[in-house]
C-alpha cells in the first residue's frame, strides 16, 4: 500500500513537470521569428493571443513586416491583458522580445480596445510619439470594423513609409493647427478691438472715464502707472532624460523618455 502511494505521488509530479514543460513549449514556439533578415539579423515575431487573425493572415502580414527588418525587428502582438498605460505595456513586450536592439511592436489590445506602436532605436528616430499617434489614428476605423490584418498592414505599411523618409496623411494634426491658428486668429482680433489706438469709441469712452482723474493735470498729463504686490515665480524647466540606459527612473511615463532607454509611443482608441 505505501508503495502505491508512492507511486502514485511520483506519477502526479510526473505529470505536473509535462504540464509546465508543455506550456514552456508553447510560450517558447510563439516567441518564435516568423522571418529572419539575414543581412541585418533582424527578425519579424507574430504573437496573436487574442486570436485575430487567421493562419494565412498570419502568413501574409509576415511578409507586410518583414521589409521593415532593415530598420529593426518588428513585432506584432495581440492581447486581452488590462494595461493601466498600453504605450508601458507594448515598451515591456518589445523589450521582452528584442531587449536593447532597435525594434517597433504594434499591439491590438482587446481589453481595453487600444492599438498601440512603440519604437527604439533606429526605427524610434522616424516613428516618435506624434508619429506614432497619427498611424495609430489613420488605421483605427480598420480595428473599429473588425479588419484587424488591413489594420495592421497599413499600420506597418506606413510605419515603412515614414522609416523612408516619406509622407503620410496626418489629418487629425492638421486639424489640431487649424485650430490653434483660430483661437490665436480670435486672441489678436480681440486684442485690437480693445486697442484704444485702433477703437476711437473705445478711447472715447477712456477718455470720458478719465477727465474726473486728470482735471488739474490736464488731458494730455502722463498718467502714472502703479504697480502693487507685484511678484514673478520662476519654474524651472523640466527636467528631460537622454540616457542610453536600461533604467527609465527618471521619467513619470516611460513614454516620455524620447530616445533614451525607452523608446517613443502612441496609441489611439478604435
Amino acid at each position: 500500500m505505501i508503495k502505491s502511494n508512492k507511486f502514485r505521488s511520483i506519477v502526479c509530479v510526473m505529470f505536473v513537470i509535462t504540464i509546465m514543460l508543455t506550456f514552456t513549449v508553447i510560450a517558447d514556439a510563439a516567441n518564435e521569428p516568423r522571418y529572419r533578415n539575414t543581412e541585418t539579423g533582424n527578425k519579424v515575431v507574430i504573437i496573436d493571443n487574442a486570436d485575430l487573425l487567421t493562419d494565412e493572415e498570419e502568413r501574409k502580414l509576415t511578409e507586410d513586416m518583414s521589409p521593415l527588418t532593415v530598420y529593426g525587428n518588428v513585432a506584432f502582438w495581440t492581447t486581452e491583458e488590462e494595461a493601466y498605460d498600453e504605450i508601458d505595456q507594448a515598451r515591456l513586450k518589445r523589450k521582452e522580445l528584442f531587449g536593447y536592439e532597435s525594434g517597433c511592436i504594434f499591439v491590438i489590445n482587446m481589453n481595453i480596445r487600444k492599438l498601440t506602436i512603440q519604437s527604439y532605436g533606429t526605427i524610434n528616430e522616424s516613428i516618435n510619439d506624434s508619429m506614432a499617434r497619427s498611424i495609430t489614428d489613420n488605421v483605427s476605423k480598420y480595428a473599429t470594423k473588425k479588419d484587424y490584418y488591413t489594420c495592421s498592414k497599413k499600420a506597418f505599411s506606413q510605419i515603412m513609409t515614414v522609416c523612408e523618409r516619406g509622407h503620410i496623411s496626418e489629418p487629425l494634426k492638421i486639424s489640431g493647427y487649424v485650430v490653434i491658428s483660430l483661437m490665436l486668429g480670435l486672441i489678436i482680433a480681440i486684442s485690437i478691438a480693445f486697442s484704444k489706438k485702433n477703437n476711437p469709441l473705445l478711447e472715447s469712452y477712456l477718455l470720458q472715464n478719465d477727465m474726473p482723474y486728470q482735471a488739474e493735470g490736464g488731458l494730455n498729463s502722463p498718467v502714472t502707472t502703479y504697480f502693487i504686490n507685484s511678484k514673478t515665480d520662476y519654474r524651472p524647466p523640466a527636467s528631460t532624460s537622454s540616457d542610453s540606459g536600461s533604467s527609465c527612473s527618471s521619467c513619470s511615463s516611460c513614454s516620455s523618455c524620447g530616445g533614451g532607454g525607452c523608446g517613443s509611443g502612441g496609441s489611439s482608441s478604435f
